[in-house]
């Protein structure tokens, strides 16, 4: 909590924060007075991408913190003594941080702790600042702490895409210490095949011998993914610049079939995106053009995820596929049988999470012959488990026409508002299939796109044998896209 002089207004001592951060402070409080706590601690993580050292910045952190606790106390005080017993009460392990960071600014410890809760927790930007400030603070001191700083400052910047940082921090910790475990070396090895600098790339991925890998099957699987990220590389040697179609193969073996023209929101990727029926019913027939073009007409249609069914009937439209070989995925439907080719369909990527257990997801891991899996959106903010062999775009945020009604306002503000009845999947299934661009249309789109794909080694809908994996998705990415935030 705030020290307070005489006046009732905090005591600041030590580095004063500059107007641009107190001006971003006052607004913030302004917010918190006025019931929007929640509200202002998001708004702080621009906050400490500027500052996290002055008393003033942290001080109203801890305020912050200590407000949002109070409130979700007295909300877990009202519950019912049943969910109690099922609803942890709040932990205040964050403010505790704050608090002790609050009165130890000149300890590179406090800074780690909270570095390292915000990248437990996925949340890279606001980890990050925490975890530069304490590598300042240790400066060259040789010790155990500047080691763990330095490794995961390291995988925070290579989150955050920022390859060269992260492999600095790697090559200071090599000439520090005089070698780096294997894990490391692949971690490095990574940076530099995502930057393109091959020739160091795979001169650190040679130093790593067959005998280094005994007996240790996870090291040497990682091991053989490296390699496999080099060769997707060099399959587009002599290509000067490399898009988000060409990046998003190279670190997945995935295909996307639609990007982002917007030149507002760099990174070819969507940040919020409600797209009509026509442009569903375009998306769909380029990708089923594209797959009649390469000779993957399936047969059987599956669908995954509570409001996916729509989408699987749609692609039935243009292939007229026996009603009786529509349904929905179960385990067990991933074969090896290409004669009898399924096309799993889904609306978003993290539908894959409404398979009943971890087994039944690990089945979809393998890459068979008797099944294509295609997802219209993926989330490329989150990681997932699995990456989709297809899919429609990229986007943070995506609802389509029967999941939600979306409105913006004058202001650009957005209200979701969930569409709580099913639909009829066959009759909006026929009524997308009425919007389908011309067939000639369609394969125009797809001859094209699969022109993109045309030198790729290891597209992995090419590479159904069994012997790949689907690789889960990572979120970092040498095309940088800007995400957004709702209230």
């Amino acid at each position: 909590m705030s020290i307070l002089g005489p006046d009732g207004q905090p005591i600041i001592s030590g580095p004063q924060p500059s107007s641009e951060v107190r001006q971003m402070v006052d607004q913030i409080q302004a917010i918190a007075l006025q019931g929007g706590t929640g509200v202002a601690l998001q708004r702080m993580v621009v906050v400490f991408q500027e500052d996290v050292v002055s008393d003033f910045v942290l001080a109203t952190a801890c305020d912050l913190l200590a407000k949002a606790q109070a409130e979700q106390t007295a909300l877990w005080n009202q519950l019912p003594l049943e969910q109690k017993a099922e609803v942890p009460a709040p932990s205040d392990e964050e403010l505790q941080l704050f608090l002790y960071l609050r009165e130890n600014t000149s300890s590179p410890q406090a800074y780690y702790d909270i570095g390292t809760r915000f990248f437990r927790m996925g949340q890279m930007i606001v980890s990050r600042p925490f975890y530069a400030r304490a590598k300042a603070l240790l400066g060259k001191e040789q010790s155990e702490l500047n080691q763990n700083v330095s490794v995961e400052l390291a995988q925070n910047l290579m989150e955050l895409s920022g390859y060269q940082e992260a492999a600095d921090i790697l090559q200071d910790l090599n000439d520090t210490y005089g070698g780096l475990p294997i894990e490391l070396i692949l971690k490095m090895t990574e940076c530099y095949a995502l930057l393109r600098s091959l020739p160091e790339a795979e001169t650190l991925f040679g130093i790593i011998t067959e005998d280094a890998l005994v007996n240790n099957p996870a090291l040497e699987e990682w091991f053989e993914e490296t390699g496999d990220l080099l060769a997707r590389i060099h399959d587009f040697d002599g290509r000067e610049q490399l898009a988000l179609r060409e990046w998003h193969y190279v670190q997945t073996r995935g295909a996307i079939v639609a990007l982002n023209s917007d030149q507002s929101m760099p990174g070819e990727r969507f940040a919020f995106c409600a797209p009509p029926l026509q442009e569903i019913a375009q998306i769909v027939g380029v990708t089923a053009a594209a797959l009649d073009q390469k000779g993957y007409a399936p047969n059987r249609l599956l669908w995954l995820g509570e409001r996916s069914e729509p989408l699987a009937r749609l692609f039935a439209e243009w292939w007229d596929i026996d009603p009786a070989a529509i349904r929905s995925y179960v385990p067990g439907d991933n074969t090896d049988n290409e004669d009898d080719l399924a096309l799993l369909v889904m609306s978003h990527s993290y539908d894959i999470m409404a398979l009943p257990n971890e087994e039944a997801v690990f089945e979809l891991y393998e890459a068979k012959a008797g099944l294509i899996t295609f997802s219209f959106n993926l989330q490329w903010t989150e990681r997932q488990a699995i990456t989709p062999d297809i899919v429609g775009l990229l986007s943070q945020y995506c609802y389509l026409p029967w999941e939600a009604t979306v409105a913006i306002d004058n202001q650009g503000g957005v209200s979701v508002t969930p569409i709580e009845t099913a639909p009829d999947a066959k009759a909006l299934a026929k009524q997308m299939a009425a919007l389908f661009p011309s067939e000639q249309d369609c394969d125009q789109h797809a001859q094209r796109l699969l022109e993109t794909y045309a030198g790729c080694t290891d597209l992995i809908l090419d590479h159904r044998d069994g012997e790949l994996y689907r690789k889960s998705l990572v979120t970092h990415s040498p095309i940088p896209s800007p995400q957004i935030a709702f209230n």
